[in-house]
């Protein structure tokens, strides 16, 4: 069987981690053939894993909701359907392109992967809803994954399943061990984001530094992802227990190694955390939208060892916090069943 991805690489990279899971499982104990398409952060990822002769976008292929199919990007996309001739495409994050592939080859299966807000979210406008909910229900399956289970969408599908976040491999494989090492992970999403968003993702930063000097004992890693943020956390101060990463880690470098995490609420690294049993602070930022959507993530989690604060705590309010969930007795990792085979089964059966 060959399989096509086709992810979302911006602002973050929650539409490309799973979908590469996905599509890597496939090709490594089911022995499919894969090519994976994204752009933006979604390449550096792409990269930092080994793919090569990766396609970028300029300006104009892509907008606020993905990418254009009418653009260069499109062709390209196009040009791979032809010669690469998968059996099933799975897109994530790109509503467009779901639309155009099943007007240019009405036959081939499409798999939509999905966040439970993309189908279910009261803050966002009806009618925005409802036109990518209609885009959504071009595939022939969609499979929605995170900490929400969604038993209703007013719209017709083929085919809908809710599940558990799907989760990296490498996390899954891996076995964590307390330490004196701190890590603040803000995401992939640093790069082509408006200015609201860049500025909550230094203010973070900038409250783990503080948070730091208040805990000389520990070493706290601040993993940026990104240049840009890096370059404006570095121009404040610095101290002797600090280290800034400017580029993505993999994941062991820091699971692996962490005492404490501090991240933002997306459904992602949550979800993983949970899996873990790694203790963490999460923080709660963004606009309407996305809060919500994080407020949901925390109240489905259904665990003492991730606990949450607003993006306006202070410094010595997250310091408190961390010294009593670093006190807290070892965890054993979490029940949290990751939806990754499930999403294969049925992958498979479409």
């Amino acid at each position: 069987m060959k399989i096509l991805g086709i992810f979302r690489g911006f602002p973050g990279l929650g539409r490309v981690v799973s979908g590469v899971s996905l599509l890597e499982t496939l090709r490594d104990e089911y022995g499919c053939a894969i090519k994976i398409i994204s752009y933006l952060q979604g390449n550096r990822y792409l990269q930092k894993r080994g793919y090569t002769n990766l396609q970028e976008v300029v300006p104009m292929d892509y907008c606020s909701i993905g990418l254009l199919p009418t653009n260069k990007i499109g062709g390209y996309i196009h040009n791979t359907i032809k010669s690469f001739s998968p059996d099933v495409v799975v897109v994530d994050g790109e509503p467009l392109i779901i639309q155009s592939l099943r007007i240019s080859y009405p036959n081939i299966k499409i798999v939509a992967l999905l966040n439970p807000a993309d189908v279910d979210n009261s803050q966002n406008d009806k009618e925005a809803m409802d036109y990518f909910n209609a885009l959504y229900s071009l595939s022939d399956l969609a499979v929605v994954h995170g900490l929400r289970t969604i038993t209703k969408v007013d719209y017709a599908y083929k085919k809908l399943i809710s599940i558990n976040t799907i989760l990296r491999k490498e996390v899954m494989q891996l076995k964590h061990k307390k330490s004196m090492n701190i890590y603040c992970i803000l995401g992939g999403g640093t790069v082509n984001v408006g200015h609201q968003f860049a500025a909550s993702t230094i203010r973070i930063a900038e409250l783990c530094q503080q948070a730091a000097l208040q805990m000389e004992q520990y070493t706290m890693h601040i993993v940026c992802s990104s240049q840009n943020i890096y370059d404006a956390i570095n121009e404040n101060y610095s101290s002797p227990n600090i280290i800034l990463h400017n580029n993505i880690l993999n994941a062991d470098e820091y699971y692996s190694n962490a005492g404490l995490i501090i991240t933002r609420s997306g459904r992602n690294t949550l979800s993983e955390l949970a899996y873990l049993g790694i203790p963490a602070v999460s923080i709660v930022t963004g606009d309407k939208y996305r809060c919500a959507e994080q407020q949901q993530n925390l109240c489905c989690l259904q665990t003492n060892h991730i606990r949450s604060i607003s993006i306006d705590s202070n410094a010595d309010t997250l310091v408190v916090l961390m010294k009593e969930l670093l006190n807290t007795p070892s965890l054993a990792a979490s029940k949290f069943n990751a939806g990754n085979y499930e999403a294969i089964k049925y992958i498979l059966s479409v």
